[in-house]
């Protein structure tokens, strides 16, 4: 399940750039895809021989197209309206720096496996929107990603992923629901700080 969740991750963040309002979210998908693809070739010594430095790539082209509140929301689900506001904040500020994290690492996994834009049913339907791609791999497989985005103002944002039918929020809500069940709001917080503090490897 790892490595779905990575693979998820990075993709996502491969297929999300900053969105104008007169682009619709599918060339949103393809602009971003090729500059982060160039980022990383780019950077790619530098990044081997000190490999935190991936993260400022992170910071700068994906993190802006995350809904990182909205994602908490629904993978918390019930616990999310039981939480007090500073758990709230809490919990989405570490939820975050848990799926950068593993978004760097995949991405320094990354072996440049082409991205294609799959057909579109259209303009989106109001705010709402799913971009189709698939991933083709050297061996085995195509892996559909669809990207279900939302727009805010003038800007469309990522709020679910899912691999091969397999949704990222999904995937979490069962593993926190089931911690959250046994331990606590303030627990799974506090694991995941413990986490998040860890060097990464």
């Amino acid at each position: 399940m790892r490595r779905s969740i990575a693979l998820c991750l990075l993709l996502l963040a491969l297929g999300c750039g900053s969105a104008h309002a007169a682009a619709p979210p599918e060339a949103v998908v393809q602009d971003t895809s090729t500059r982060m693809l160039e980022a990383l070739r780019a950077n790619r010594a530098a990044i081997e021989r000190e490999p935190s430095r991936i993260y400022e790539l992170v910071n700068r082209i994906v993190l802006p197209n995350f809904d990182f509140e909205l994602m908490s929301r629904w993978v918390l689900g019930r616990a999310w309206q039981q939480a007090t506001p500073e758990q709230r904040g809490q919990f989405t500020e570490e939820f975050r720096t848990l799926l950068v994290r593993t978004y760097a690492k995949a991405l320094l996994e990354y072996s440049n496996e082409p991205i294609h834009p799959l057909p579109q049913a259209g303009a989106p339907a109001g705010d709402e929107a799913t971009v189709k791609t698939e991933v083709r791999p050297k061996t085995g497989q195509p892996i559909q990603i669809n990207y279900n985005m939302h727009r805010g103002g003038d800007a469309w944002k990522v709020y679910d992923v899912t691999v091969d039918g397999v949704s990222l929020v999904t995937s979490y809500r069962g593993t926190f629901a089931d911690r959250i069940r046994a331990s606590g709001m303030d627990a799974v917080i506090a694991d995941l700080r413990q986490r998040n503090a860890r060097p990464a490897r």
